[in-house]
């Protein structure tokens, strides 16, 4: 006898899928209700021992599976995006442990791309909502390329915040990095051109309302100027639907990718997965502490399934940054 367990909205839906992937003869074994989620069903098949075609997870993997899903769930993970997720882990027929379970099905839905560390000839732009922690994020990203013996220019549009540009005049005096002011377009192309033997340009750009189709429309404009891709700076711990808003308004703006900030004062990743998953935005960086010496944490899926499952801890507590890189 075969098992494989299926996670689903709603029972009509969960049985399709015990049909589509197990057929008409499976008998269903057992069916559990998860509050506020949708049900599980487990199903079975009788089939010929000699085939090795293994419909369900062994009672390690279920273990696995159960791990899994409990932290999808503390996490705060809409239903659309956890239960996808489940039903890609429920697939596998082998993993070591839930975080390598969980990284396999990251990895089917996500894209990971972290910033590059090398020399580029683009300009990396960091945009975001106010409070979101981009200056934080441009000062990691210049102290990392400094302490790799690049050169390093940072660009500000952020001219209309009163001290916007105090914090990161701090930091590129500490980090010996050049710092220009751009109040338009054409001033942000100008001194683009004069600076092209950097080997990393940053630009740190004025904090916009996703919800203000003028200011997304201002900062398509800037962005535009000068060869760039465009990082968006989003903070975990929020709303996810809040997170998705976000990030689709920052995509049609141009964002490629996603840093998740604020690590350090938030527990939970559900709202900015979720809003990665809505804007279809890579993953790139995590920042993890408000230290900017410590720099930022390249995501992988198994650095992602990490966060979301720390290793011998308490459910509530965070992985620490070298749990994460290690």
């Amino acid at each position: 006898m075969r098992l494989k367990t299926f996670t689903a909205p709603t029972m009509t839906e969960a049985m399709a899928l015990v049909k589509e992937h197990m057929g008409s003869d499976a008998i269903i074994v057992s069916t559990q209700d998860i509050p506020g989620s949708g049900v599980r069903l487990t199903a079975a098949l009788d089939r010929d021992p000699d085939l090795d075609e293994d419909f369900g997870p062994a009672p390690a993997l279920q273990e696995q599976l159960d791990v899994a899903e409990a932290a999808l769930t503390r996490h705060n993970l809409p239903d659309r995006l956890r239960i996808r997720l489940c039903d890609l882990m429920a697939r596998e027929t082998a993993a070591a442990s839930a975080q390598q379970l969980l990284a396999g099905a990251l990895d089917e839905i996500f894209d990971f791309a972290p910033l590059p560390e090398k020399n580029t000839p683009r300009a990396l732009a960091f945009v975001g909502p106010p409070g979101s922690g981009k200056t934080l994020a441009v000062a990691k990203t210049a102290a990392r390329a400094v302490m790799k013996k690049r050169k390093v220019t940072v660009l500000s549009t952020d001219y209309k915040r009163a001290g916007g540009n105090a914090q990161l005049m701090a930091f590129t005096k500490i980090l010996r990095a050049e710092l220009l002011l751009a109040k338009s377009p054409d001033e942000l192309k100008a001194q683009f051109a004069e600076i092209r033997d950097a080997d990393v340009i940053l630009v740190d750009t004025a904090s916009c309302n996703p919800y203000k189709g003028t200011e997304i429309g201002t900062l398509c404009e800037f962005m535009k100027a000068i060869p760039s891709e465009t990082i968006l700076v989003n903070p975990a711990g929020i709303d996810a639907y809040e997170s998705a808003d976000i990030a689709n308004a920052f995509a049609d703006g141009g964002a490629t990718r996603v840093m998740i900030s604020r690590l350090d004062v938030a527990a939970r990743l559900g709202g900015a997965l979720y809003g990665a998953d809505s804007g279809n935005l890579s993953l790139c960086n995590v920042s993890m502490t408000a230290q900017v010496a410590d720099g930022l944490t390249a995501l992988s899926p198994l650095a992602l399934a990490k966060l979301l499952i720390p290793s011998h801890r308490a459910d509530t507590a965070k992985p620490s940054f070298s749990e994460v890189v290690k």
